[in-house]
């Protein structure tokens, strides 16, 4: 027997320390299809005794509950206590004025945060191995210093007062979906469509990867074999963008005239996007016995704003302004990427054993001649002759 439930969908403000509490805002909603556009700018937690603002990438949570009319839930406050229900804290420990003290411990590599459970700084940082940061607060700010001694992690108190040290490993990120990543998840925007910011509002995205693409030549197709014909094959070439977009886990944001504007938060994703797109136009064009299909497409990740322009969720921003200019020195049946898309560490894995060409050229828009690399065509059609 199949049985399908009806969910409704809400975002919350979640609170910057999630493992002292999860403080849950705005929901409850009048009209839950609309809940980006009820979020309050920032939030204050008692429990922790922090202000913090409304982030997408970090606190801006999205989650799925049964519809009230199956089954009401609960909102509230929820504290974790104990090693039994906390086992991402790795350190907490209280020192005194002036003192340091060492701690046999050999965590397993990643992302790690370090604070106090007084109200202060933090600092969060990538470990991959080796000698652990050694750890430093002075009631003001806690920082990762020079590497402790192996198998130890080092703690030292330079404040006038005591301190209790936090070493956590942020497990919990890998679990949470956020605004930032939800938004950037076509699903997301297919069924929830709604979903938008208030008018005039905008939200800064701290690192997205952007792709633009093109139709190359597409003027001259609709005059060369008419109208109807032109359409039904720019229609194909958006069902063969939209699946690869899909199938690496990014978003078509727009299509404008017979381009896209595709959004992905993993920079790696979007590399392995853009070359299925040219591996899937190259097998159309082989296959299909009708017009063949050149696209042209650039890469690019930074900062940028999420605003709500024609009812839908949009980014603007020099990001945006440079992804478009990239795709517009791509000459077809390439991939065009800056150089901070490429210096992604998991895009340059990729692009190991892949020849890329360092080119550069002006940009409207930008004072400077701005650097870019180069997949080109041949390269691209020589890696898929090769065996896989």
């Amino acid at each position: 027997m199949l049985l399908l439930a009806e969910l409704s969908e809400e975002d919350a403000l979640v609170c910057v320390q999630p493992d002292v509490i999860r403080q849950v805002l705005a929901i409850h909603r009048a009209n839950p299809g609309e809940p980006l556009d009820e979020l309050p700018q920032g939030a204050h937690c008692g429990t922790c005794n922090i202000d913090y603002e409304r982030d997408y990438a970090n606190n801006v949570e999205l989650t799925f509950q049964p519809a009230y009319s199956v089954r009401p839930l609960e909102a509230g406050e929820y504290c974790l206590f104990g090693p039994g229900s906390t086992p991402h804290i790795k350190v907490q420990l209280t020192l005194a004025p002036g003192e340091r003290r060492d701690i046999t411990l050999r965590p397993e590599p990643g992302r790690y945060r370090v604070r106090t459970l007084e109200p202060g700084g933090e600092t969060v940082f990538d470990w991959r191995g080796g000698p652990f940061p050694r750890v430093i607060a002075d009631g003001d700010d806690v920082v990762a210093g020079e590497p402790s001694a192996d198998g130890t992690i080092e703690l030292e108190n330079t404040s006038g007062r005591s301190l209790t040290f936090i070493v956590e490993e942020n497990v919990w990120v890998r679990d949470a979906l956020t605004a930032k990543r939800v938004t950037a998840t076509q699903a997301f925007r297919d069924l929830f469509h709604d979903d938008v910011l208030r008018p005039g509002d905008d939200v800064e995205i701290d690192h997205i990867t952007i792709m633009f693409t093109d139709l190359k030549g597409s003027t001259a197709l609709y005059e060369r074999i008419g109208d109807p014909k032109a359409y039904a094959l720019v229609r194909e070439h958006f069902a063969i963008l939209g699946k690869a977009v899909r199938d690496h886990d990014g978003a078509i944001v727009k299509t404008i005239g017979d381009a896209i504007m595709a959004v992905y938060v993993n920079p790696a994703d979007g590399l392995r996007s853009a070359m299925q797109i040219q591996e899937d136009i190259e097998r159309y064009n082989r296959d299909s016995g009708r017009e063949s299909m050149i696209i042209k497409l650039g890469l690019h990740c930074g900062r940028c704003i999420s605003v709500t322009l024609n009812s839908r969720l949009d980014y603007y921003g020099s990001a945006a302004n440079k992804a478009a200019r990239l795709e517009g020195e791509s000459t077809g049946g390439d991939v065009v990427m800056s150089p901070e898309f490429a210096s992604d560490p998991e895009v340059t894995r990729l692009l190991a054993h892949i020849a890329v060409s360092e080119e550069s050229a002006e940009l409207k828009g930008f004072p400077e001649p701005i650097p870019f690399l180069r997949i080109t065509a041949g390269t691209l059609a020589e890696r898929r002759r090769q065996p896989r």
